[in-house]
C-alpha cells in the first residue's frame, strides 16, 4: 500500500477519534462549564442578597466553574492530541514525507472520519444546543428579571391598552382549554404567547430579532390526543412569569398553594402582556390552569378580566389525567429534560413532577395511588368543589366540555356575549377526541363517583342560570 494511502486512513480515523471524543467526553464538560458560568452571573444579579451572601454565593459556585474550565480544557487538549496523533507520527516516521494538511484529499478524508456522528446522533425532540440555550435561559430567574426590565425600558412607544379586560382560559388539565383557547384565538383581536417566544418568554422582542421562525407544518404535541401545533402555536406559557416573580413561593413539595399578588407584581404583569402586542387595541388571551390559585387576589385589586372556565365529566377527565400520567411519566423517565421542561414552565399537571391543587377543607390524596382512578377522581372533587363552592362564580364564564364538543358554535356565541366582542374565527368542525382507557378493570371508588357526579351537576346549574 502507498505511504500516501495509510496517511489518509490515519486522517480518517483520527477525525473520528476527535470527533467521536468532543461528542462523548466534552459534551458534559462543557454543558457543565456553561452552565455554572451563567450561574455566576445569575447570583450576581440577585439583588434580593444582602453583599455578605452574594459574595458566599459567587465564591461557592466559583470552585465549580474553575473545576468545570479545567475540566473542559484538559479533556478538548487530551481529544485533540489523541486525534491528530496518528496520522503525525506515521508522517514523522518516514523520511522526505511531507504530510498533507490542505487537498482536497485531506479534507475528504476528513469528512469520512465525522461521518461516525451520524451514527451515534440520538434523535430527540431537544438538540443538545437546544437543551443548553433552554437551561441557560429559563433555570437563571435574575437573568430572566433582568431580560424583562431590559424589555420593558427599551420599548420605544408604549402601544395603547385596549380597554377590554384580559381573557385567561383555565381549568384542570385534560378538560379542553387547549381546544377552548384555539377556538378564541383570532390575530385580528388578540395577541398571546407563542412556542416560538420559548426560551426567552420575558424577552420575547429581543428574542425575536434572533429567531424567526416559518410557519411550519403542525405536528401533533407530545399529549397523543391529535391537537396539533407549530412554532406559531399559542400555549400555556405564562406560568413561567409568576414563577420567575413569586419566586416559586407558591409551590410545595406536593401541592400548588393559593397565594397573593401584590399591586406591584400586578403592574409588571400588565407590562408583561403587552410585551406580546403586535397589533393596536388587541386584547391578552393566554392559556394558564394554575390561574385559579390566584384569581380572587386579582379580583381584590380590582383588575378587570374574563376568566372561561372548563369543566368535563369527572370520570372521563380523571382517566384522561391518569392516562396523561402514565405517558409522561414513562417520557420523563427516557428524558429528564421532559421534566425540567415541565418544572420550568410551571407544568405540574402530571408526571414525575405532579403537584395537585390545595385548598382548605379538600378531601386527603394520601390513601391513594397516583397510578389509581381514585386518586385523579379526588383531584378533580378538590379542584371542582372550590369552584363550585367556594369561588364565586357569578364573574366567570362556565363552559361545558361535553356541550364544547357536540355544539362549538354555540359556545363560541356564548364566548362572545360574555367577552363582549366578535369572533371572526368559524367554530371548528365537531372535535372527536380519542377514547381514554376507562375500562371495567378500574377499581372506581362509587362514593367518590357519586360525589364527583354531583359537583359535575351542580357546576351544570350555575353555568345555565
Amino acid at each position: 500500500m502507498a505511504i500516501s494511502s495509510i496517511y489518509y486512513i490515519l486522517v480518517i480515523l483520527g477525525t473520528a477519534i476527535f470527533c467521536l471524543g468532543i461528542t462523548f467526553l466534552l459534551k458534559k464538560p462543557f454543558y457543565n462549564l456553561a452552565i455554572s458560568a451563567t450561574k455566576q452571573l445569575d447570583i450576581l444579579l440577585n439583588s434580593s442578597l444582602s453583599e455578605i451572601e452574594k459574595d458566599k454565593r459567587i465564591l461557592g459556585n466559583l470552585f465549580d466553574l474553575l473545576k468545570n474550565l479545567l475540566s473542559t480544557f484538559f479533556l478538548l487538549l487530551l481529544v485533540l492530541m489523541c486525534g491528530i496523533l496518528l496520522p503525525y507520527l506515521y508522517a514523522a516516521s518516514k523520511i522526505n514525507y511531507l504530510a498533507d494538511t490542505s487537498s482536497i484529499s485531506f479534507y475528504g478524508c476528513m469528512l469520512l472520519g465525522s461521518l461516525p456522528l451520524l451514527i451515534f446522533k440520538k434523535k430527540t425532540d431537544y438538540s443538545y444546543w437546544s437543551k443548553l440555550l433552554h437551561t441557560i435561559v429559563l433555570d437563571n430567574y435574575n437573568i430572566g428579571k433582568f431580560l424583562f426590565h431590559r424589555e420593558v425600558k427599551n420599548t420605544k412607544i408604549k402601544q395603547e391598552m385596549s380597554e377590554q379586560p384580559f381573557v385567561i382560559v383555565s381549568g384542570l388539565a385534560r378538560a379542553g382549554t387547549t381546544a377552548l383557547t384555539n377556538l378564541l384565538y383570532d390575530d385580528a383581536r388578540f395577541h398571546s404567547i407563542r412556542y416560538a417566544n420559548v426560551p426567552f418568554l420575558l424577552a420575547p422582542n429581543l428574542w425575536a430579532k434572533i429567531y424567526r421562525p416559518k410557519a411550519g407544518k403542525k405536528k401533533e404535541r407530545a399529549h397523543g390526543d391529535q391537537v396539533l401545533f407549530s412554532e406559531h402555536s399559542i400555549e400555556a406559557l405564562e406560568e413561567y412569569f409568576f414563577k420567575v416573580f413569586l419566586n416559586d413561593e407558591y409551590i410545595h413539595a406536593d401541592a400548588l398553594k393559593m397565594h397573593n399578588v401584590t399591586r406591584e407584581l400586578v403592574s409588571k404583569y400588565s407590562c408583561y402582556q403587552d410585551q406580546f402586542r403586535k397589533k393596536e387595541n388587541t386584547i391578552y388571551l393566554a392559556k394558564n390552569n394554575n390561574f385559579i390559585l390566584r384569581y380572587e387576589s386579582f379580583l381584590n385589586h380590582g383588575i378587570p378580566l374574563k376568566l372561561i372556565l372548563i369543566f368535563r365529566k369527572p370520570l372521563d377527565h380523571a382517566a384522561s389525567l391518569l392516562n396523561q400520567h402514565n405517558r409522561f411519566t414513562k417520557k420523563q423517565k427516557e428524558d429528564d429534560f421532559i421534566l425540567k421542561y415541565m418544572d420550568w414552565l410551571g407544568h405540574y399537571e402530571f408526571g414525575l413532577n405532579h403537584k395537585y391543587f390545595s385548598f382548605d377543607g379538600q378531601l386527603s390524596l394520601d390513601s391513594h395511588n397516583k397510578r389509581s382512578i381514585n386518586y385523579w377522581l379526588t383531584v378533580w372533587i378538590n379542584y371542582y368543589t372550590y369552584v363550585s363552592v367556594r369561588l364565586n362564580t357569578s364573574g366567570l364564564c362556565l363552559v361545558s366540555y361535553e356541550e364544547f364538543l357536540a355544539n362549538p358554535e354555540y359556545v363560541k356565541r356564548e364566548l362572545e356575549t360574555y367577552i363582549g366582542i366578535s369572533l371572526s374565527k368559524d367554530a371548528p368542525i365537531k372535535f372527536q377526541p380519542k377514547p381514554n382507557p376507562t375500562n371495567k378493570s378500574m377499581e372506581v371508588n362509587e362514593a367518590l363517583l357519586v360525589k364527583a357526579d354531583k359537583i359535575y351537576s351542580d357546576l351544570l346549574l350555575k353555568k345555565n342560570s
